[in-house]
């Protein structure tokens, strides 16, 4: 009987520890996808398309702060949701000047973003960007980004949307930021074992 007690007692203790760990435990799975590197001056600050508008935005604040001369808007091509074109109308909304505008319209996905840009990055004698996206997609973007342009002779640095849709802290209570999170580690995990 005293066992038995004992027992019941332990994994009482065990599993007001585990309830306790549960929310620690899925803000640092939240946590770890916001990659975040130190604002520093680059050649380009690029805004992939996706949440475009206010990646977009962001990404014109951080040219209107002076930390890089041009603007990369990395989408798809023209007529589509996230295009390239779409990009460039979110960015000009929001103060783009239109001659500091570099635009890539091929990506279909996150990796093509990477190719795409580093082919504008190139073609305009350009070594070093700031990365803007969301929050959530920060990680796996410059994973690949960096991945990307590692192999090139090219520079990036993490710059999450600071004021986004998505908010890391207590993700797990909200369905759509659950949906995004769990997709995220999906994703995360096909790119480790070398899907694209």
């Amino acid at each position: 009987m005293r066992v038995a007690v004992g027992a019941a007692l332990v994994l009482g203790v065990l599993a007001l520890a585990v309830l306790m760990a549960r929310d620690v435990l899925l803000q640092a799975a939240g946590d770890f996808l916001v990659a975040r590197d130190p604002l520093a001056a680059a050649d380009a600050v690029i805004a992939i398309s996706g949440d475009g508008q206010e990646r977009a935005e962001e990404a014109v604040h951080v040219l209107e702060e002076g930390y890089a001369r041009w603007l990369i808007l990395s989408g798809g091509p023209a007529g589509r949701s996230g295009s390239g074109q779409e990009m460039r109308h979110y960015a000009l909304r929001h103060g783009a000047p239109p001659d500091r505008i570099l635009l890539d319209e091929t990506a279909t996905s996150t990796y093509g973003n990477a190719q795409g840009v580093a082919r504008v990055m190139r073609a305009h004698r350009l070594r070093s960007a700031i990365l803007v996206t969301s929050p959530y997609h920060m990680r796996r973007s410059i994973v690949i980004f960096r991945s990307v342009f590692g192999q090139q002779g090219l520079t990036v640095r993490a710059h999450p949307v600071p004021h986004s849709f998505f908010e890391p802290e207590r993700w797990w209570t909200r369905r759509q930021d659950r949906f995004l999170v769990v997709s995220e580690y999906k994703k995360l995990l096909a790119l480790l074992v070398g899907i694209r």
